[in-house]
This record gives structure tokens, C-alpha cells and sequence, in this order.
């Protein structure tokens, strides 16, 4: 590990006074998270530390999907753990069947007895929660294991937890509030920097050297590096000059570029909108501008934010948007393959959604969550889609009905024109996909003429085709899901949200 002095110490404070707290640690990709946690757990696995067994938990492989195997999962790991400093505890976590929970809870109360502690960290841990399949059971099980003074956790994570919970459901667990203390890991800051240089013994580097490396990347990590090590491959020994850095972020640029597509890309339309504005006017004061998207940019090392303004776009990113602007003909790059579609698509996705004026809100977050689910996890969006169409629908009834009450005068002129099934609804409110023949016959057809205040037949076809999609996301039973047939749903589900946007009065 090169640098983060200052962040392990605060992490090692939390962890290891008398009441530790639970830790969340934060960072986008290419930031270094493994590393550190890495080398967290090496310095607690020392003799002298408060914590008898130290769990490093890698979620982002083989990565549970239930309650059940996350918490069998939970009970392995600590069985690995535990096997050197309390072999009975370990034999008895090993190989458990079912939702090992209780016994889990037993063995963190034995080795309270004993004055032990045990750390568990938990690195990848949103992808876990992107799947959308654990439940609030299993956050109330964890909260109550870990507010048992034998167990702290530590979680990494791209954003912050509550940001990627998918159920409203889970969203209300108290299980999210007890990480005291949140830990950023962004840039190196000036003492990374320094021990960083430092471990390159054959060179040294002269103070314009060093303004040029800030320059080209901001101190973010991946970058950082890059650079350097272009520098090494080029400078063996001697007092490297600006001109030799920059030449170095010149010749580090190809080996980067993916990873800057990966970054840029993962910022939304008004991350990428403000970038564009530091670079056209230089410095932008941060009054008035979002945080969250003034944050992304900082923590990737896309720009320098100093006494309360923003400057200093990175020479790298410079060059990448360049690189991309300067190309002839920008609709054939961007869609020029499929590989190319499934890439950008998304990208398309979000400019239209902030697009829509008066977007509700919990469809804004199911639509949001779907493009960051594509093209990579097309069957995860797919099972989230039922989400979007239970909201929509209501939404619809809200303003359209009185109390989910379906009025006798539209029922009797259903009646008369003989639409199928009406009697149904002279008992009972519909259900499932009943309830789209009710948005059918309340938004007119050959037989009958329309009856609903607000919303539209278009809004109805649109309704209806989410609702297949939706079904089927219930029902994958295994069969294949190409993501360009998600992008496909997922662009139904937006323009379904405009046209409820667009028709149906302020709720």
C-alpha cells in the first residue's frame, strides 16, 4: 500500500478504541478500496489487536443472492476466521444448512463472555444489494448481530448504502444508521503524495515535475500510477524535469483510456454537464451547484476543488474528452457495433429521464437503478420491472379512482356494451394483469368511449407492454435475457414514466 497514512489511522481510531464503531467505506472504482482494507486487516490480524479473528469477505464474487446463502456465507467466513483462535467455535459455524443466523448469534455471545471481538469486512458490498433480492429480514438479522460487542463490520462500496437499497422495504431497516463513522477514499492527498514519490528511490523529482503530476491527474490513484510508471520506464535514475512528466502522461495515456471511459461514464449527464462547464470557464465557484455531482467529480480526480471553487480539469480527461469530441461522424462511434449500443445506450437513457419534468420520484429511482443494472445484469432489471409497473398503476388509480373504487356508471355502460369480464369488477378491485383490461376500458376502445379524466390509451399500450416485460422478469425460469431486449423494456419504462408526467396532475 503506497500512501493512505492518514486514512488508516482513522479507520484503525474507530476500530480500536473501547466502544469501536462500525465503519462504511466509500469510493468509486480504481480508487484503491481493496487495498486499504487489505491492509487494514493486516494490521488487525497483529498480536496486541482488540480482535481475535479478522473476516476479509469479498462480496463481489460468487456473490449470495438470498437471505439465506448470505447469511450461510457470513457463517463461513467466520468459521475461517475463528479456526486458529477458537477452533470449537469454528467446527461449530462449519458446513450449517438452512439460515444459520441463530447460530451465529450464539457464538458472538460466547466470545463476549470471553472478552473477544471479532471484525468482519465486507468489501464489494453493493453488489449484494444490486440484485434487489435481500430483504429487510436479513438487514434487521445483521443489526441485531451487530450491535452485540463481539462484532463490528466494515463495508465498502462505490456509493453509499442507502443509496443502492433497491425496496422501499429494506429502506426502513435500522440496520443503515449504525455506521458511525463513514470513511471517503478518493485522491491521494499531499502526504500520500510525498511517501508516494518517495518509493521510487532512483529518481527524484523536481517541484515542476511533481505541479505536472498533479496536473495530469489530480491524485487519483489509477491515474496517479499510470503516470509514474511511465515515468519509470523511460527515467532510471536522475531529477525528472515537467517535460519528462508530461511526456509521461502523453505515453500513459492509451494504457489509461479505458479506465477513464469506465469513470467518465459511470458520471451522470449533469456530473459530465459541470465537468464541461469547469473546462469552458477555467474555475466554477461551487456555490448553487449540486453537491453529489460537484463530490463525483472531486473524488474521481476529474477537477481540484479549492477555497469553495472548482478547477483544474485533469490533463488526462482533457485529452480523453478531446479525443472523443474530435472524431468525425460521433453517431456512427457511438452506435457503430452492438458492443458500441450496449455501451452508450444507457447514456441515452439518462439524458431522457432528466428530460421529464415532474418526475416521480420512485420511478425516477427504479429507472435509475435500471441503468446501472445494463448491459451487464440485464436478468436483475428485468426482475425489478414489476416495481415500475405496480407504481405507475398506483399512481393512475390515485387520481383517477376514488378509494381503488371502480364507479357503477362506467361498470353498467361496460355492461351494456358487452365488454368481457366487467362483473368482475362490480365485486372487487382487479389484480395482477386485470388490472391493465381496467386501464384498456378506462381509456376507451371500439365498444366503449373513454371515461378516465387524465390518462391516455397511448399510456395504456405503454402500461401494457411493461407489464409483459414484468412478468416475465417474475418468470426467467432460466431463459436467456439479451441486454439489447433490456435496453428495449427499460426505454418502455421511461417513456411510460413521461407519459404520467406529462398527464397526470401533481401528486
Amino acid at each position: 500500500m503506497l500512501g493512505r497514512t492518514a486514512i488508516l489511522q482513522k479507520m484503525m481510531g474507530a476500530l480500536i478504541k473501547e466502544v469501536p464503531d462500525h465503519l462504511q467505506v466509500i469510493g468509486p472504482k480504481f480508487s484503491g478500496k481493496t487495498v486499504v482494507l487489505h491492509e487494514l486487516a493486516a494490521c488487525l490480524q497483529n498480536a496486541g489487536s482488540p480482535y481475535s479473528a479478522v473476516v476479509l469477505w469479498d462480496l463481489g464474487h460468487q456473490t449470495p443472492g438470498t437471505d439465506e446463502l448470505f447469511m450461510q456465507g457470513l457463517a463461513r467466513e467466520l468459521s475461517s476466521a475463528l479456526k486458529d483462535s477458537h477452533h470449537d467455535y469454528a467446527e461449530h459455524l462449519k458446513d450449517l444448512q438452512g439460515n444459520p443466523y441463530r447460530d451465529i448469534a450464539e457464538v458472538l455471545d460466547l466470545l463476549k463472555e470471553e472478552g473477544s471481538k471479532v471484525l468482519v469486512i465486507m468489501d464489494g458490498f453493493d453488489k449484494p444489494l444490486a440484485n434487489g433480492e435481500l430483504t429487510r429480514n436479513l438487514w434487521d438479522q445483521l443489526l441485531d448481530l451487530a450491535r452485540k460487542p463481539s462484532l463490528r463490520l466494515v463495508t465498502a462500496s462505490r456509493r453509499s448504502l442507502y443509496q443502492l437499497l433497491r425496496s422501499p422495504e429494506s429502506q426502513t431497516s435500522d440496520f443503515w444508521g449504525i455506521f458511525d463513522t463513514k470513511v471517503n477514499i478518493g485522491c491521494f492527498d499531499d502526504c500520500d503524495m510525498s511517501s508516494l514519490l518517495a518509493s521510487v528511490p532512483p529518481l527524484s523529482f523536481s517541484t515542476g515535475a511533481q505541479t505536472e503530476l498533479w496536473n495530469a491527474s489530480n491524485g487519483f490513484p489509477i491515474f496517479t500510477l499510470g503516470v509514474l510508471n511511465a515515468v519509470c520506464e523511460t527515467n532510471k535514475t536522475g531529477i525528472v524535469s515537467p517535460e519528462a512528466m508530461r511526456g509521461a502522461c502523453e505515453s500513459a495515456f492509451p494504457a489509461l483510456r479505458d479506465k477513464l471511459d469506465a469513470l467518465w461514464i459511470d458520471c451522470s449527464p449533469s456530473c459530465q454537464d459541470l465537468l464541461r462547464r469547469v473546462m469552458d470557464e477555467g474555475t466554477v465557484t461551487r456555490a448553487g451547484i449540486a453537491t453529489a455531482d460537484a463530490d463525483v467529480l472531486i473524488e474521481r480526480g476529474f477537477v481540484h476543488s479549492v477555497a469553495n471553487k472548482i478547477q483544474r480539469p485533469s490533463r488526462l480527461l482533457i485529452r480523453y474528452l478531446e479525443e472523443q469530441s474530435n472524431e468525425e461522424n460521433a453517431i456512427a462511434r457511438l452506435f457503430r457495433a452492438q458492443e458500441d449500443y450496449l455501451l452508450n445506450m444507457r447514456h441515452v437513457l439518462e439524458r431522457r429521464i432528466t428530460q421529464i419534468s415532474g418526475i416521480d420520484k420512485e420511478l425516477q429511482r427504479y429507472l435509475i437503478l435500471g441503468i446501472r443494472e445494463l448491459p451487464d445484469f440485464p436478468k436483475v432489471f428485468f426482475s425489478n420491472i414489476r416495481g415500475i409497473i405496480d407504481r405507475a398503476l398506483e399512481m393512475i388509480w390515485s387520481v383517477e379512482l376514488d378509494q381503488k373504487r371502480v364507479p357503477s356508471e362506467w361498470t353498467s355502460v361496460w355492461r351494456a356494451n358487452g365488454e368481457s369480464k366487467s362483473e368482475e369488477w362490480l365485486t372487487r378491485f382487479p389484480q395482477g394483469g386485470q388490472r391493465l383490461r381496467l386501464l384498456d376500458l378506462m381509456t376507451g376502445n371500439q365498444r366503449s368511449d373513454a371515461c378516465a379524466k387524465y390518462v391516455t390509451k397511448s399510456t395504456y399500450v405503454l402500461a401494457n407492454a411493461v407489464q409483459g416485460f414484468g412478468d416475465f422478469g417474475q418468470h426467467q425460469e432460466g431463459a436467456p435475457v439479451d441486454p439489447c431486449t433490456a435496453y428495449s423494456a427499460l426505454h418502455l419504462c421511461v417513456e411510460l414514466t413521461s407519459a404520467l408526467a406529462r398527464e397526470l396532475p401533481s401528486q
